[in-house]
């Protein structure tokens, strides 16, 4: 319970997200949407997030570098469902949401290492390495 959160932050609300909870059981799905991000021009994705502190619902859909967000939140560490409902679709730049996940990457691969796991040890951590060497620069929360 005494871990790091990461904070995403939502129209100017604050989220926490547990690396113990929320980011491990939601980073396969985080690694498939920057994949898509990364070699699909447009598409659509719709995510059930499974973790009972980050419940909800995301329909993404994007086009060119342009990224829209349409949640549906059920629930969130911090009870904020009804406000981040009232607030509707976000839209972003594929670029800045992609860039924004780096660091929290860094720090799931920095944790994993430094509890003794190597890429030959741990099915997906190949992967979550690669995708994380694909993303140019941190966002703009980290320059």
């Amino acid at each position: 319970m005494m871990t790091e959160k990461a904070i995403m932050v939502w129209k100017a609300i604050y989220i926490p997200l547990c690396y113990r909870y929320d980011i491990s059981s939601m980073i396969d799905d985080i690694l498939d949407i920057l994949e898509k991000l990364r070699n699909n021009p447009s598409g659509e994705i719709s995510l059930h997030w499974p973790s009972n502190t980050f419940a909800n619902v995301w329909n993404m859909r994007w086009e060119d570098d342009s990224l829209v967000i349409d949640s549906k939140w059920e629930s969130v560490l911090g009870h904020t469902e009804q406000l981040l409902n009232s607030q509707g679709p976000i839209m972003v730049s594929k670029w800045s949401f992609t860039s924004e996940w780096k660091k929290v990457l860094f720090h799931v691969i920095s944790g994993l290492k430094e509890s003794g796991y190597k890429e030959d040890s741990l099915p997906g951590m190949s992967r979550l390495i690669g995708v994380y060497n694909t993303i140019d620069s941190e966002g703009i929360l980290y320059t």
